[in-house]
C-alpha cells in the first residue's frame, strides 16, 4: 500500500491519482472487501479543481463515523443532509432555502457545537434585522433542527445539541372582501391568471397546489377535484379531496388535459410578475398576496357558518375522529356540501360587484340556456330546470334564493 505522503489531495480515506496514460484525476481508496485500490474519474485534469471535487463528494458521501458536534461544521450537516434526505421530501426547494439562509448569516466554520443558544439568538436578531418576519424565522430554524437531528439520528453526531422554541409569528390579517375580489377579477387580463384566481376562491387551496393541479384529477362525474398529485406523500400541508363547485365547473369542462394553470401550453410555475402587476392595476397594496385568497376563502365560509369540521377538512387541517371514514366521506353526495354551497355563495358576491362575468366565454349553441353565468343543456320538455341565483346576477332581493326557468 502506498505511503499517505504519496496520496495528493487526502481526504479521510481518499485521495487523488490517475489512470496509466489518462490526465484525468481519479478519486481513489482501498476497496477492503476487494483488497484493491479502486478509482473514480472526478472529470478534470485540474489539480486545484480535482481537489475540490474530492473534498466535496467525502462531504457529502464518505462515510461518517460518530463525531462531536464541535469538530463537524454546520455546513458539512446541511450538505449532507440535502443530499441524503432533504433533496427527497416533497418541500426540497423550500428546505434548502431555508437552510441557506441560516448559513449565509452565521460565521464562516461555524461548528455544530458551536451553535449554541446564544448563537441562535443572534442568528434570529440578524434575520430581523434584514425584515424577515417571525413565521419565517420560526421555518428557518426548524430547517436547521432538522438537519442537525438528522445526523444524531444518522450515528454522524455523538450527541444532539439543544435549540431554541421560537414562538409563531402573527397570522397574515389581510382579507379581501367581495368587491376588492372583483376589481382584481377585473384587470386579470391574462388567461393563466384568471384560472388561477378561480381555483383558488373554488377550492380554497394553497397556491403551490392551485398551480400543480390537473385537468385529469378533476371528477365531473363525481363533481370532486383531488389537490395531491399520484405519488405525492401527504405532509403535515395536507392536500384533501375538495367538492367542486357550480360555478367552477365549466371553466374545468372546458381546460384542455394537463395543467389546469398553463400558459402558452406549458403549466405555470409561479405567477408573482402577473400577479403584481394586476394587484397594481387594481391599486391594491402589497399585503395582497395569491395566499390571501385562501385566508379569505376560509374568513368567508366562518362567517357564513360553514361548521368547523367541513372547513378543517376543505382547508387539509388535520380532523379528530376522522381517519377510516375519512377515506371514503369524499364520496358521500353531501361531501363538504356547506362548504361549497357557502363558495358559490361567495363566487355570486364577486360577481355582481365584477364587470367581467365570471364564467368562460364561449358560444352559445343553439340549444342551450345561460342560467347564473353558467352555460347548461336546455331542459326536457315538462321539467323544470332549477339553479342557483348565480353569478353576474345583479339584484337587491336578499330573498332571491333560486331561478326556475321554464321551457
Amino acid at each position: 500500500m502506498r505511503k499517505r505522503s504519496d496520496r495528493p489531495g487526502q481526504v479521510g480515506d481518499y485521495w487523488l491519482s490517475k489512470r496509466p496514460n489518462s490526465p484525468v484525476w481519479c478519486r481513489t481508496w482501498f476497496d477492503v472487501a476487494s483488497r484493491q485500490t479502486s478509482r473514480a474519474s472526478l472529470g478534470t485534469d485540474d489539480l486545484a479543481a480535482a481537489r475540490l471535487a474530492l473534498a466535496r463528494w467525502v462531504t457529502l458521501h464518505g462515510d461518517r463515523a460518530a463525531q462531536q458536534p464541535r469538530d463537524v461544521l454546520m455546513g458539512d450537516v446541511f450538505a449532507r443532509y440535502m443530499e441524503k434526505h432533504g433533496k427527497h421530501t416533497a418541500g426540497a426547494g423550500v428546505q434548502r432555502r431555508n437552510l441557506f439562509l441560516a448559513l449565509e448569516r452565521m460565521q464562516e466554520g461555524l461548528s455544530v457545537g458551536e451553535f449554541t443558544l446564544d448563537a441562535q439568538h443572534a442568528l434570529i436578531r440578524r434575520m430581523e434585522a434584514d425584515d424577515y418576519q417571525r413565521g419565517t424565522i420560526k421555518r428557518v430554524l426548524g430547517a436547521v433542527k432538522a438537519a442537525v437531528q438528522w445526523a444524531w439520528k444518522n450515528g454522524e453526531l455523538e450527541q444532539p445539541i439543544p435549540f431554541l422554541t421560537v414562538p409563531d409569528g402573527q397570522p397574515r390579517e389581510r382579507i379581501m372582501d367581495a368587491a376588492e375580489m372583483a376589481a382584481l377579477w377585473d384587470v386579470a387580463e391574462l388567461p393563466h391568471l384568471r384560472m388561477f384566481m378561480l381555483l383558488l376562491v373554488g377550492t380554497a387551496a394553497r397556491p403551490s397546489a392551485v398551480l400543480e393541479l390537473t385537468r385529469e384529477r378533476c371528477d365531473l362525474e363525481r363533481g370532486l377535484i383531488d389537490l395531491n398529485p399520484a405519488g405525492r406523500a401527504q405532509t403535515k400541508k395536507r392536500r384533501p379531496v375538495v367538492p367542486m363547485p357550480d360555478f367552477l365547473r365549466p371553466w374545468i369542462e372546458q381546460a384542455p388535459p394537463g395543467p389546469l394553470v398553463r400558459f402558452r401550453g406549458k403549466a405555470v410555475v409561479k405567477v408573482n410578475k402577473a400577479w403584481r402587476e394586476a394587484r397594481d392595476l387594481a391599486k391594491l397594496d402589497a399585503a395582497v398576496v395569491p395566499y390571501t385568497i385562501r385566508h379569505t376563502v376560509a374568513t368567508e365560509l366562518r362567517a357564513r357558518g360553514v361548521p368547523e369540521l367541513e372547513l378543517a377538512g376543505l382547508l387539509g387541517h388535520s380532523m379528530p375522529n376522522f381517519r377510516t371514514t375519512g377515506r371514503y366521506a369524499k364520496y358521500a353526495p353531501t361531501h363538504l356540501g356547506a362548504a361549497r354551497a357557502a363558495i358559490d355563495d361567495f363566487a355570486t358576491e364577486i360577481g355582481r360587484e365584477a364587470t367581467r362575468p365570471i364564467h368562460p366565454k364561449t358560444d352559445i349553441p343553439e340549444n342551450s340556456v345561460r342560467v347564473s353565468c353558467v352555460l347548461v343543456s336546455a331542459p326536457t320538455a315538462g321539467k323544470p330546470l332549477i339553479s342557483g341565483a348565480g353569478e353576474g346576477i345583479r339584484t337587491l332581493d336578499p330573498n332571491l334564493g333560486k331561478v326556475v326557468l321554464y321551457p
